[in-house]
């Protein structure tokens, strides 16, 4: 067999002790001595236990390509390949189809100065007024114009739910449907949209409230929560007392789904007030896996690297699809390590 296709490291183990190893990408043990069989193995017997490894996480793996779509991704979409689009339309407002697609419609209407719609289950359009008709006194000395009211939502997938808008709004003629995200399928679906996107996707402004939540596995500090700031780490007492009285982050609270659990590198001696937090904040998990208390000194001195390698293995051993961490630097190292879904919020995207 040829293994020409792996560097010199296949000729001798390379691992100096028993831990994660990058080449079989998986954790070599004293017991079983699978550390030690590598230490004697033959290149032959590692490139076969190498071609084994990597069929087993090709079996594991929950593999998706694709993007994570962030709110400034959405802005950004609008501005850039929405309105230029609706620019050249005569619209005389925008209607938004709840929920999530009232957000491109109130950016789209406010940037093109034009009144923001609302419709009910039986058809009516309603201007969303308030200090005037046609919305706030900006809009107060509006003048209705002739043209079409656009039907806006966020994304189009199969189309079916855009067909059931349309059979609620069958007795308008003068309305446009569109939507900023469309799937290259379902382009006919649409008279007017921002981008094409292909599946698979997850939208950060529905994803913690999506049954996708069901099947992740989240960070705790800098997502169910702000991050400790590095002065009150520093006193234990000002540390308990944060991380006791931290308000959550609301936007990122799982509220109609149980998510599958939560890994933190918070040390295990914190569980009962992690878990009176997560009580009172009312938040649904399954699991939770802390840091050991005992290895707290091996974490400080290189927690970005500890901290990735225990996240790493707690998520690799649970059945979690994908893992949700607040730190760029330690979604990179879990993605190396666990080679599974780690979706990075702040980074915009997962790999």
């Amino acid at each position: 067999m040829n293994f020409a296709m792996w560097t010199n490291d296949i000729d001798e183990c390379q691992c100096p002790q028993a831990g994660f190893c990058e080449f079989f990408r998986q954790e070599m043990t004293y017991d079983p001595p699978n550390w030690q069989w590598c230490q004697n193995a033959t290149p032959e017997e590692r490139g076969e236990y190498k071609i084994s490894c990597d069929k087993k996480h090709d079996r594991k793996n929950f593999e998706i390509k694709g993007r994570f779509l962030t709110v400034n991704d959405l802005i950004e979409d609008c501005k850039n390949h929405l309105i230029p689009k609706l620019g050249e339309l005569e619209l005389k407002g925008i209607a938004g189809v709840p929920r999530s697609g009232y957000l491109p419609a109130s950016m789209c209407a406010l940037w093109l100065n034009i009144p923001l719609y609302s419709f009910n289950s039986s058809g009516d359009f309603c201007p969303l007024s308030g200090r005037s008709q046609f919305g706030g006194q900006r809009m107060k000395d509006f003048e209705q114009k002739k043209g079409k009211i656009l039907v806006l939502d966020d994304t189009v997938y199969g189309g079916k739910s855009l067909a059931e808008i349309k059979k609620i709004l069958k007795n308008h003629k003068q309305v446009l449907y569109g939507s900023l995200y469309v799937h290259p399928k379902s382009l006919h679906a649409v008279d007017v949209y921002g981008k094409e996107l292909p599946p698979p996707h997850l939208l950060e402004w529905n994803f913690f409230n999506s049954a996708y939540i069901q099947h992740a596995a989240l960070d705790f500090d800098g997502i169910l929560s702000p991050n400790v700031p590095y002065e009150v780490c520093q006193n234990e007492a000002d540390y308990i007392n944060y991380i006791t009285n931290v308000e959550p982050l609301y936007y990122r609270i799982p509220r109609t789904y149980t998510c599958k659990g939560i890994i933190t590198a918070r040390l295990e001696k914190y569980r009962d007030i992690t878990e009176a937090w997560l009580e009172k904040h009312k938040i649904k998990y399954g699991f939770l896996h802390m840091f050991p208390t005992e290895k707290q000194e091996i974490r400080d001195k290189n927690h970005v690297v500890e901290s990735a390698r225990f996240k790493s293995k707690a998520f690799t051993d649970s059945n979690a699809a994908y893992y949700v961490e607040s730190e760029p630097a330690e979604a990179a190292l879990i993605r190396s390590q666990a080679y599974r879904l780690v979706i990075c919020p702040d980074e915009g995207k997962y790999g």
